[in-house]
């Protein structure tokens, strides 16, 4: 191999392999409405200053929650402030869970032990999750999805709201109930992306450098006879 293809091959080799290391994560979309609204978490919202002290200060209003790649989603259950009782359910490859907040007490803060909900085998695109509200046992208030949740256009009004960094999203739900407050702390969740361990990219760059550690060890043994 002359030195103009060797430097293709590592040159494709080093592209292939830094994709294998490119942040995989989660990804706000919105195709519908107003768009994407990204805004300080609002000062009435219960759970702003132990955010604050996680680097969270903002959350998006509208669109819907997406993963850039497959992968597995695990949820975490972080707290409410609200009389009604909140339902979060999600769904994957692998099955579904469900929380339930319950109706008392109204405020719960779960920041010093936040509750491991589970996990959840996904695709890349839109996630399977949402938010149902009950006022009493068997009445419920409404639901909105995550899909829903670009199309319906409702603003603060029941809805939910993202804020994401890399492969954490959290994810912050409105039910509108006594007031509405518009303040996104009826239910906190926090969602950690993984994705799939050994990615394509992954493959091929480890196949672009096998190729050019042959080539060097060749070309050593070339060398000495």
């Amino acid at each position: 191999m002359n030195s103009k293809n060797m430097l293709k091959l590592t040159a494709t080799a080093a592209l292939l392999a830094g994709a294998s290391v490119a942040q995989a994560g989660f990804v706000p979309v919105s195709n519908v409405g107003s768009g994407l609204n990204t805004i300080d978490i609002v000062s009435n919202n219960e759970f702003r200053p132990s955010l604050a002290t996680l680097g969270v200060t903002k959350y998006t209003l509208g669109g819907s929650l997406t993963t850039d790649s497959a992968g597995s989603v695990a949820f975490y259950y972080y707290g409410k402030e609200a009389g009604y009782q909140n339902i979060f359910t999600a769904s994957g490859t692998n099955g579904s869970l469900i929380k339930d907040s319950g109706y008392s007490p109204t405020y719960t803060n779960n920041f010093g032990a936040p509750v491991a909900i589970g996990s959840v085998d996904v695709l890349s695109g839109f996630l399977n999750f949402g938010f149902c509200s009950n006022s009493a046992p068997g009445q419920s208030v409404g639901c909105v999805n995550n899909q829903q949740n670009d199309w319906l256009n409702l603003g603060s009004l029941q809805s939910i709201a993202f804020s994401v960094a890399g492969n954490v999203a959290w994810i912050f739900w409105d039910d509108s109930g006594a007031g509405p407050d518009d303040n996104h702390d009826d239910m906190l969740i926090k969602a950690v992306f993984t994705p799939r361990s050994v990615p394509e990219p992954a493959t091929l760059g480890l196949f672009g450098l096998g190729l050019l550690g042959v080539w060097a060890g060749a070309r050593r043994r070339l060398r000495k006879a």
